[in-house]
C-alpha cells in the first residue's frame, strides 16, 4: 500500500490523540502532528511550514476554539480561530495541492425536531460557537470545493478532557450532580472517529471516489446527557473509581450562557455507506473510557 502522509492541526485534543493511536496502527499512514505552538490557526506562516516541511498528501483539521460558553463574551476570538483559521487553511491546502478534511459540530444545527441532521439540512446555529463553526464549514467550502467538512457530536475516550472524565471530575467534589435530561444525542467514541478520519483519508488521496462536501460522523446510540453521566457513574463505581447520583434537570433550568441543541442527533448514513463504518457499543467504550481517565486522573 502507498505511504500516506497525513498532517494533522491539532495534537492534545481527544479526536487527535485518538489519530495518533489509530495511526500507530497502519504502518502505510505516516503522521505529523502540530499544536498550537506548532500550527497556530491565527498564524499563516506558521501553518504553511507546518503543511510543507510535512510533505502531506492530506491535511486533518482537528484544532479549533471549543469553549462554547465563552465563546458568547470571545466570539471574535472564537471566529479568528473557527472561522478565519479554516478559511486560511483551506486556501494553502488548494495552493499547494494537499488535500483536506475539516472538523466541524452538531452546534450548526438549532436543534428542532426528534429526527437525526442530515448533511442536506439546514444549519440554524444557536450560539455564538455554533455561529463560527458554520462560518468555518462556508469558508473552507468558498475556499476549496474539494475539501470536506465532517461533523461530529458529543465526543468522548479515554484521550484529554470530555463529558466522562468532566463527570468523574465532579463526582470527586459532590454526591449529587445535576445533569440536563432534555438534551439528546449520540455519544461518539473518539477512536471511532479516528478510524473514520483516517479511512476518509485514503480514499481521498487515492482519489477512488470524488469525496467533498460534508460528512456526518457519529454513533447511531442517541441517549440523554443524564441517562449518560449516570452510565458514567455506574461504571465508574464498578471500577472502584468515584461516584455520584445524578439528578435530572432542564437544559433551562441552568441558564447557561450558550443555548445548547437539544436534538444533537446526527446520521451518518452518507458516511456509513461510503467508508463501511462500524460503531463500538456505548458500554464497550466506556468502559475503555473510564478505565483510561481513572488511570490518568489517580491522585
Amino acid at each position: 500500500m502507498i505511504p500516506l502522509r497525513v498532517a494533522c492541526i491539532g495534537r492534545h485534543g481527544q479526536v487527535a490523540q485518538a489519530i495518533a493511536a489509530a495511526a500507530a496502527g497502519y504502518p502505510s499512514i505516516e503522521l505529523h502532528q502540530a499544536g498550537r505552538d506548532g500550527a497556530d490557526l491565527t498564524d499563516p506562516m506558521a501553518v504553511e511550514a507546518f503543511i510543507l516541511q510535512s510533505r502531506a498528501h492530506l491535511v486533518i483539521n482537528a484544532g479549533s476554539y471549543n469553549f462554547v460558553d465563552r465563546a458568547e463574551s470571545e466570539e471574535a476570538v472564537a471566529f479568528a480561530v473557527n472561522a478565519e483559521g479554516p478559511r486560511m487553511l483551506a486556501r494553502l491546502c488548494r495552493r499547494h495541492g494537499v488535500q483536506l478534511i475539516h472538523m466541524s459540530t452538531d452546534c450548526v444545527f438549532d436543534g428542532a425536531g426528534n429526527e437525526p441532521h442530515d448533511e442536506d439540512e439546514t444549519p440554524r446555529p444557536l450560539s455564538a460557537y455554533g455561529r463560527s463553526k458554520l462560518a468555518g464549514e462556508m469558508a473552507v467550502a468558498d475556499e476549496y470545493p474539494e475539501a470536506v467538512t465532517t461533523r461530529v457530536c458529543w465526543v468522548f475516550s479515554e484521550f484529554a478532557d470530555n463529558f466522562v472524565s468532566k463527570v468523574i471530575e465532579w463526582a470527586r467534589a459532590k454526591p449529587v450532580l445535576q445533569i440536563v435530561s432534555d438534551q439528546i444525542g449520540p455519544p461518539t467514541y473518539a477512536p471511532d472517529i479516528a478510524i473514520a478520519l483516517l479511512r476518509l483519508a485514503r480514499i481521498k488521496v487515492e482519489g477512488v471516489r470524488d469525496v467533498r462536501g460534508l460528512l456526518h460522523l457519529a454513533s447511531p446510540e442517541a441517549m440523554s446527557r443524564s441517562d449518560m453521566a449516570s452510565a458514567i457513574m455506574a461504571e465508574s463505581k464498578r471500577q472502584s473509581g468515584p461516584f455520584a447520583e445524578i439528578e435530572p434537570v432542564t437544559t433551562a433550568s441552568f441558564n447557561a450562557p450558550a443555548k445548547r441543541p437539544l436534538n444533537a442527533r446526527l446520521s451518518s448514513v452518507r458516511a456509513n455507506k461510503l467508508l463501511g463504518l462500524s460503531w463500538t457499543p456505548f458500554g464497550e467504550a466506556l468502559e475503555r473510557s473510564v478505565a483510561g481517565v481513572l488511570k490518568r486522573t489517580a491522585s
